[in-house]
């Protein structure tokens, strides 16, 4: 059962004329000393903005009306009795609904709406381990994450895999001109219709894989911006599955090199989340332990900042590792000034044999004919120490071996499309056949 204020009364689409109007709830004299709840608490406790869902009471009948005309203490008596038997996790989950951060008036209010454990409640919503989800219900926390992308007023957001709505109701929150949700699981779909119908006009929800989407027509033309600009008012935020998270960091940073896909706008900012490791890994410098192939790949092409780590308490189901939320801002000119395929195979092939040192790796570039010499020259020309290990090496080498091996492949084009691993393969099956071979002879001289 829902009250209505009668001086704060929500304006939505339900027709409220024939509802009746209940008193407030308490005055600030008739509070009780030992009351949780604050004067703000009361003053913004409406009905909820649920437009398919709103329960509406029924109106008294004339008797029981007179009865709470001649007795409104008691109604009240009855209505504080109610409040005061709520759990205090309720009462916490209450405070959040109105998701502006303490000290700050948003220049856009969501009304007041069912927190994200009454959401998850409400349309039976359980996280699924294949598709490595974990909710975050405090959101504290995700105006924290969103806090992180920066200025965020008048701003086009998409937000990737949003959930029970936790992160999109912060981003609201913020004051943006556009949200854009892509989300692949359907069963969260009418939660963010809750949220879409809360904010008319500013959300638009996408059901779909965010590995396939398309986002060059995602954001309005005028939008664009160059290169060698500001970055547009164009963000990229999400609490990403950590099954995806790597490849589709990988393929954004090949976006990037490309400047399609999101980055056809300019130098688009992403606000993410990954595994403690993985955020570790990308902002690894050189002779760190965490120094990757992700490491490369992510600091040629980005400023790749670190901005705090959640633990896994604060997400349920609980993770078995803590999350890092990382902020990527695309660089003007990239460190290593090759096509991303290139630069990819190069680190790819070092960071084959990570802990053996670094001209293993490099030998894996060139065939089999002439293996030695080729890997010897690359080397010298680039001027790379070959005991190093790959974790020990710098931007700056990692473009020299980039460059050297450019300048091969172009007087060798057959260079660039070896594979080592497909070579591998080869091998395998013609020592198969050679095994085989014996058999099949030994048959053929008894027949």
């Amino acid at each position: 059962m829902f009250t209505l204020c009668a001086r704060n009364r929500l304006r939505c689409r339900l027709d409220l004329a024939a509802l009746p109007r209940y008193p407030r709830a308490r005055t600030e004299q008739q509070r009780t000393p030992g009351s949780a709840l604050t004067a703000n608490a009361h003053s913004e406790r409406r009905l909820w903005f649920v437009p398919a869902l709103t329960r509406v009471r029924d109106p008294p009948s004339p008797g029981r009306a007179n009865q709470s005309a001649e007795q409104p203490h008691a109604a009240l008596a009855d209505t504080s009795r109610q409040r005061s038997s709520t759990s205090f996790s309720g009462r916490k989950e209450r405070e959040f609904c109105l998701m502006a951060a303490p000290g700050k008036v948003a220049a856009f209010r969501l009304p007041p709406l069912p927190t994200i454990g009454e959401i998850i409640k409400l349309f039976r919503l359980k996280a699924q381990k294949q598709l490595s989800q974990n909710f975050l219900l405090d959101l504290r926390l995700t105006d924290k994450i969103v806090r992180q992308a920066g200025e965020l007023k008048n701003a086009h957001v998409c937000e990737v895999g949003p959930g029970p709505g936790g992160i999109t109701r912060s981003i609201l929150s913020a004051g943006v001109e556009q949200l854009l949700l892509i989300e692949k699981d359907p069963r969260f779909i009418p939660g963010l219709q809750i949220l879409s119908e809360a904010a008319p006009g500013k959300v638009r929800i996408v059901h779909g894989d965010i590995l396939t989407y398309k986002m060059e027509k995602a954001f309005p033309k005028h939008l664009k911006k160059n290169w060698d600009d500001e970055p547009p008012d164009i963000h990229i935020i999400g609490n990403l599955p950590f099954s995806v998270s790597t490849p589709l960091i990988i393929k954004w940073l090949e976006n990037i090199s490309k400047k399609d896909g999101p980055f056809i706008y300019g130098r688009t900012q992403m606000t993410l989340t990954f595994q403690k490791e993985v955020g570790e890994r990308l902002i690894a410098n050189p002779g760190g332990r965490q120094r990757s192939r992700l490491s490369i790949m992510a600091q040629h092409l980005c400023t790749v900042k670190n901005c705090f780590v959640i633990p896994g308490e604060a997400f349920v189901p609980k993770p078995e590792v803590d999350v890092a939320v990382v902020h990527f801002t695309p660089l003007v000119q990239p460190k290593i000034q090759q096509p991303f395929e290139l630069v990819e195979k190069v680190v790819r092939s070092v960071f084959q044999f990570r802990r053996k040192y670094c001209f293993r790796g490099l030998e894996t570039l060139f065939p089999q004919d002439g293996r030695l010499k080729r890997t010897e020259q690359l080397m010298m020309t680039a001027n790379v120490d070959p005991t190093l290990r790959p974790f020990q090496l710098s931007m700056s080498q990692f473009r020299n071996l980039c460059d050297t091996y450019r300048k091969m492949c172009d007087e060798d084009p057959s260079l660039f499309a070896y594979s080592y691993r497909e070579e591998l393969k080869q091998n395998k099956k013609m020592r198969i056949l050679l095994k085989n071979q014996p058999e099949q002879t030994e048959k053929e001289n008894q027949l």
